[in-house]
């Protein structure tokens, strides 16, 4: 269906018609209302130029996440530092532990490198060599951490080898950062946290995010005017908000529209994989072929997960939307499976 989901713009200039985007794995709460409530006056930051000195993107992004500014690099978007830490990391083999987000092969491949990739789970005695290994934290499209012991493994991988560690956490916020390795920075300088600002606080159309790391020879390599100025503004926002308040709302509306998921979404024809986060992935018992198009014709979009890496055409992926949403989308199913008898 889609190399990635969210591309519900093109989706509508296509077709004339507008969609629910259940491709997409945003925060259907968010952003943070203070944001819209002080939109009028965001409006004036897009006509001036951005900061230039990046020392004030750290000390925001990090009273958000409780990180000191020398830890971050921030980047225009989660994506934007997969391709900034596949050009500038040293190292010929890149271990991929799949499936994971597809632009991690992609980033590295462009980059020269050679890429590996293993399928989760996997012993960890049968994984290959590399300089790199990369995971993501809570996992996608599985939306769970992969085990402890798996990663206690690369850890001290890392530390005895010097072996790289990239790891995704892009919706480490989704679990409450109860798996998070921003905690470790301090202990590794090979270590490399990805984060987006996109997800939870539900800015795509912004691009913002930043890289987590107590590496300091990436900081030569940033480019100046890459983030805009209109996020700049928003994460002061952000930071002057209620975001304790703003947390515990997603965090509550979440958990009873996944509940509401799990019983309603027909398991005859699908199986509901277990996950911690905002999204599932699904594997249809029969239709599959069908399941994208019929859902198109009734205005709503999924992710097809055929172009993972281990995953074939019969499994999705579902994003957790609003509840008038989700009942729209059980009904939509519920009608497929009528018809698939």
């Amino acid at each position: 269906m889609m190399g990635h989901g969210g591309r519900v713009i093109e989706w509508q200039r296509k077709s004339g018609r507008t969609y629910l985007d259940f491709s997409a794995n945003l925060n259907p709460w968010g952003p943070p209302g203070e944001i819209a409530e002080r939109w009028e006056e965001l409006w004036s930051y897009v006509t001036v130029y951005p900061p230039l000195d990046y020392s004030f993107y750290r000390e925001e992004i990090g009273k958000i996440y409780h990180l000191s500014p020398s830890l971050i690099l921030p980047t225009n978007g989660a994506t934007a530092g997969i391709y900034f830490l596949a050009r500038h990391l040293p190292g010929e083999v890149v271990l991929i532990l799949e499936p994971c987000f597809s632009e991690y092969a992609e980033a590295f491949r462009l980059a020269g490198k050679k890429i590996e990739r293993v399928f989760f789970p996997t012993p960890f005695s049968s994984l290959p060599p590399a300089d790199i290994i990369v995971w993501g934290n809570p996992t996608n499209p599985w939306g769970v951490s992969p085990p402890s012991f798996l990663l206690e493994c690369f850890w001290e991988r890392s530390l005895k080898t010097g072996t790289i560690l990239v790891v995704d956490e892009a919706f480490q916020e989704f679990i409450g950062e109860k798996t998070s390795w921003t905690s470790r920075l301090l202990e590794n300088p090979r270590l490399y946290i990805i984060r987006s600002l996109t997800k939870y606080f539900t800015l795509p159309g912004l691009r913002g995010g930043f890289i987590a790391t107590n590496s300091s020879f990436l900081e030569k390599y940033l480019e100046p005017w890459s983030i805009n100025s209109l996020l700049a503004r928003v994460l002061e926002i952000i930071v002057q908000g209620d975001l304790a308040s703003f947390r515990a709302t997603t965090q509550e509306n979440l958990q009873k529209e996944k509940q509401f998921l799990e019983k309603n979404l027909d398991k005859e024809i699908m199986e509901l994989f277990p996950s911690e986060v905002n999204f599932y992935t699904i594997r249809l018992r029969q239709g599959a072929e069908l399941f994208s198009s019929f859902l198109e014709e009734r205005g709503i979009l999924v992710r097809s997960l055929s172009d993972f890496f281990g995953l074939d055409d019969s499994y999705f992926r579902l994003a957790v939307r609003t509840h008038e949403e989700n009942q729209r989308l059980v009904e939509a199913v519920r009608e497929f499976a009528r018809i698939l008898g």
